[in-house]
């Protein structure tokens, strides 16, 4: 006899299976845009974006985050914003570095 519990389990397990799947599926990815004969610019851009991707669905599934409050994403965008302006910051003296 299987309960609702038992079936919400099982329900539980294929999602995880699932996002398991296409975690690999997404590792595969990134090991074959290594290997193509790309410029290593968007090459490296396209494998962070894959791993972007791949954190995600590992935060909103493994960690359960997806039934978590709005301000739990305030907490990781506020200081993500801060490092993406902090490093826009630096680009100047990148570009005049390299220059002189």
């Amino acid at each position: 006899m299987v309960t609702g519990i038992d079936e919400a389990a099982r329900s539980q397990n294929s999602l995880y299976v699932f996002v398991w799947i296409w975690l690999v599926a997404l590792l595969a990815v990134g090991l074959t845009l290594f290997g193509l004969p790309i410029p290593r610019v968007v090459a490296v851009a396209l494998i962070f974006a894959v791993a972007a991707i791949k954190a995600v669905l590992v935060l909103r599934n493994y960690m359960h985050l997806k039934h978590e409050h709005f301000l739990i994403y305030l907490i990781v965008l506020v200081p993500l914003l801060f490092f993406i302006g902090l490093a826009l910051a630096l680009v100047p003296d990148l570009v005049f570095r390299h220059a002189m």
